[in-house]
């Protein structure tokens, strides 16, 4: 089974490369969501949904934080070749949320080069969470019929409890929690988030 991987935002496709190394024996890419050109959540989402729709090969889509909010609603698109979702750390309802708004307002006031020094863009940050402050994917979750792994880190306190609405909203899935692990397990715990996602395609291959 091909694994096609989305990253979070202020991530790059390079986020995935231990995980993709862990789970060598899987045929895999890790997409660019925002190469040269593309600055929005809506560019590339259109992007990717056309990517993934002109895939040839049965694919199991895996994405964390941004990347998972993004895999979750493109489940709902026409992708013929997708046969499971691994999500990580997935904000589910974004619109109404008081902490997504302090943490937009935070992003609003600290300088360019706080930013930089992580290697992210303040205006595509800032940019691409106005977007998503409007976000709520309860419907999409609970219409779809995809495999699901839900994977969160157990103090990824904030989505923690979207990973738990996220379970009871989707029928076929299964949660687990990562002890010590924090929200960007592809990076931090990439060895435990690979043993996860390995026993998960075991049941679907």
């Amino acid at each position: 089974m091909k694994l096609i991987f989305l990253h979070g935002l202020g991530q790059t496709a390079a986020s995935w490369k231990e995980v993709q190394d862990l789970l060598v024996d899987h045929p895999s890419e890790a997409l660019e969501l925002f190469p040269s050109g593309v600055g929005s959540y809506q560019e590339a989402k259109k992007r990717i949904a056309k990517y993934l729709s002109e895939e040839k090969k049965p694919f199991v889509l895996i994405g964390l934080s941004l990347g998972a909010t993004l895999a979750l609603e493109l489940s709902s698109y026409d992708v013929p070749n997708l046969q499971g979702l691994v999500l990580s750390g997935c904000p589910v309802k974004l619109a109404g949320n008081i902490l997504f708004k302090i943490q937009l307002m935070i992003f609003k006031l600290l300088p360019k080069s706080f930013f930089e020094k992580q290697g992210a863009d303040k205006a595509l940050m800032v940019g691409v969470s106005e977007e998503l402050k409007t976000l709520d994917l309860t419907q999409i979750a609970q219409n779809c019929y995809y495999p699901t792994l839900l994977i969160c880190g157990s103090q990824d306190k904030p989505n923690l409890s979207y990973m738990r609405d996220l379970h009871q909203l989707m029928s076929d899935s299964k949660l687990q929690i990562i002890p010590d692990g924090p929200h960007t397990l592809n990076t931090d715990k990439p060895k435990e988030f690979a043993e996860k996602t390995r026993s998960f395609l075991e049941l679907l291959e």
